[in-house]
């Protein structure tokens, strides 16, 4: 597997289904957004709390290796260019990090390139998490060159990733230190005319009831407002994706969409995955595949402090919130000024992905016709050199045998001479002539030469050709990928 992105190409899937995408849902081709780039695709997954030992609470902790497997299956049948994970990996790093090791050893099973962000849990711990230490070589094996627990690469051509470290110890707030801040101003120009996103735990831009006070202001970045001001002053900056809140909310500043995500191990358990052109974001959000699981931390989420905090009277109410409305979760965000985010039409999105399908079974027979096709130019020529083979060993074995066959006439003709010789000289006179009869050799040889003919003739008539005439190929039936489960509406 590849860990850097620099050295990943765009998937043919992602730039087709992409503009496929683009004319079903009714965006104008001919609008573009200032930014220039390859359609592409990449997977966000937050909130993962990978842990050893510790029973369950609202997050359901003993499944979160089992969901993280489950989830990373998914990604893989999607053929993305990258996936993200966007904080709290772990519920801390564990003894020696034995559960950060966890976590890599599951996403390394990824087919595409992969990094993430810190989330307050990946840096709690006692004592306090060295972040350079323990995850610092992690960014670098990736193609990522920071001295700093903050990050940005470019990908792709045009396309530009910034990871901001929003983590604090032992802290449900986030924060963007000063230096990180003006970092992030020199970052922004270095890379202007790039689509650019931003990544971080905490939400940026805060959604309803997290900005309204205590004790919802606790879960926010205290400074979130000082970094929408600077990623407002930039016209590449047009996705901003965080995780930390387990809900699903989309919200648009500026000409910058800001995106919540739920957690995968918490109610709803979901990710998401995003569709890029220029032009628009296609956002879906889907399921991990055990129903019954789902339903367990429903009930988990439903009867959770949070939860009560939310609505005493109902606190079902919360997993609503979490799993969001249907533009939260399955959403066209066109990237042109003046144009609302549109709900997608799952039935749509289901055709146009069985229609990518069927474009790339279609590529693949051609494939397998064009290789079939040389194999069939190539078995003509293997059947002349055997049958040239054939006619020679049946020419060698014919010579033996006729050698053979004159070396035991000749026998024969010997001994019958030796037989005339003995009667000859008991019986004939000295005066009385011998009767003279035809030549036996003579007609011996030409009984030979008759048989040499003959086998001649036969060696030399054209063998039938076993090549076929025309080769019929059969589409193979492809294993079904695993399919991922929208979220619930």
């Amino acid at each position: 597997m590849a860990d850097n992105f620099s050295d990943h190409l765009v998937s043919r899937r992602s730039f087709l289904f992409t503009l496929a995408a683009v004319t079903c849902f009714g965006i104008p081709t001919e609008t573009r957004a200032a930014n220039s780039f390859a359609p592409f695709s990449f997977g966000y997954v937050t909130d993962t709390h990978v842990v050893h030992g510790k029973p369950d609470s609202y997050l359901l902790l003993q499944e979160s290796q089992l969901f993280l497997q489950d989830c990373i299956k998914q990604l893989n049948g999607e053929k993305l260019d990258f996936v993200i994970f966007g904080g709290d990996q772990v519920e801390t790093p564990g003894v020696d990090e034995a559960n950060w090791q966890l976590f890599v050893d599951c996403a390394q099973v990824l087919s595409c390139p992969w990094t993430f962000v810190l989330g307050e849990k990946d840096v709690s711990g006692t004592p306090p998490v060295d972040k350079m230490k323990v995850y610092g070589s992690d960014w670098k094996q990736k193609g990522i060159q920071t001295d700093a627990s903050y990050w940005s690469q470019s990908p792709l051509p045009g396309v530009h990733i910034i990871g901001l470290d929003t983590s604090r110890p032992e802290s449900t707030a986030g924060e963007v230190s000063n230096e990180q801040l003006d970092w992030l101003k020199n970052d922004l120009q270095k890379n202007a005319g790039k689509f650019t996103i931003v990544f971080s735990h905490h939400p940026l831009l805060a959604p309803p009831p997290f900005d309204a006070g205590p004790p919802w202001d606790d879960y926010v970045t205290t400074n979130g407002a000082s970094v929408r001001e600077i990623l407002g002053g930039s016209k590449d900056v047009r996705l901003a994706v965080n995780g930390h809140l387990h809900v699903n909310k989309l919200q648009q500043e500026s000409s910058t969409w800001y995106v919540s995500c739920s957690s995968l191990d918490v109610y709803p358990c979901s990710y998401k995955i995003f569709r890029i052109t220029p032009q628009t974001i296609q956002m879906e959000t889907y399921q991990i595949s055990y129903p019954a699981l789902i339903k367990k931390a429903k009930v988990q989420l439903d009867g959770s402090t949070i939860a009560f905090k939310y609505n005493e009277q109902k606190p079902t109410a919360f997993a609503d919130l979490a799993v969001g409305g249907r533009i939260d979760n399955m959403a066209l965000l066109p990237l042109v000024p003046g144009q609302s985010a549109q709900p997608i039409d799952e039935k749509r999105l289901k055709k146009a992905k069985e229609e990518q399908q069927k474009k790339e079974q279609a590529e693949a027979a051609k494939g397998d016709k064009g290789e079939k096709g040389k194999k069939s130019e190539e078995e003509p020529k293997k059947d002349k050199k055997s049958e040239s083979k054939k006619e020679s060993s049946k020419k060698e074995k014919s010579k033996k045998e006729e050698s053979k066959k004159d070396a035991s006439k000749k026998d024969e003709l010997k001994k019958k001479g030796s037989r005339k010789e003995e009667s000859g000289k008991g019986e004939s006179k000295p005066d009385e002539p011998t009767e003279t009869k035809p030549d036996e050799t003579s007609e011996t040889k030409q009984d030979e030469s008759k048989g040499s003919d003959q086998s001649e003739s036969n060696l030399m008539k054209p063998s039938e050709s076993n090549s076929p005439d025309s080769i019929e190929t059969k589409e193979s039936t492809p294993k079904p990928d695993v399919k991922a489960q929208p979220a619930p509406n």
